[in-house]
């Protein structure tokens, strides 16, 4: 298997996670679910770019605006590279938030009760109380900005890519005929 062909199951898996992890997002555990998945498949993705390979080292979503002008300003790579770094971070984000959130309540990693009975009259339990709901509030809130900014970058990426960069699309789609020998 080339590396090319390696980055293009890469892809494809985290883009099926993550769409399945979207698209289940009012289903509670399977959701959380696809989300460990999807921190999984960001956790090998970062290990490989340790590799030392360039073709799957960091520096490939950093864009250079270098050679930048009006003549090759939709075909440049810095495009294709901003919209990359505006997906990985903004995937980074909503899936921190996401564990953030969950705690590994829904993988059998964490006790569910954060607060002991014997102290459920306590005014100063009923305060941390309050503080915590507005910290998970923020929590769900941002996991959900940053699951509409993934959406956003990811559907700017693909449609650059199929108007621009065709031969690039059809091939990380798996719509590229083989070479015949």
């Amino acid at each position: 298997m080339t590396i090319m062909q390696k980055i293009r199951a890469y892809h494809a898996t985290l883009a099926i996670l993550s769409i399945l992890a979207y698209a289940t997002g009012e289903l509670g555990i399977i959701h959380s679910w696809l989300g460990y998945g999807v921190a999984v498949v960001i956790a090998l993705r970062l290990l490989w770019a340790l590799s030392g390979n360039p073709h799957v080292g960091l520096m490939r979503f950093y864009p250079s605006f270098e050679g930048l002008n009006l003549t090759n300003i939709f075909t440049h790579p810095s495009i294709t590279k901003v919209f990359m770094l505006g997906i990985a971070l903004s995937l980074i984000a909503v899936t921190a938030t996401g564990i953030a959130i969950d705690r590994g309540k829904d993988i059998g990693l964490a006790n569910t009760e954060l607060v002991a009975t014997a102290y459920a009259d306590d005014d100063e339990s009923e305060h941390s109380k309050k503080g915590e709901s507005l910290y998970e509030e923020a929590l769900e809130e941002g996991h959900e900005l940053f699951a509409n900014l993934l959406l956003l970058f990811v559907g700017m990426h693909v449609s650059y890519l199929l108007l621009f960069k065709r031969p690039l699309a059809k091939f990380m789609l798996f719509l590229n005929k083989p070479k015949s020998s």
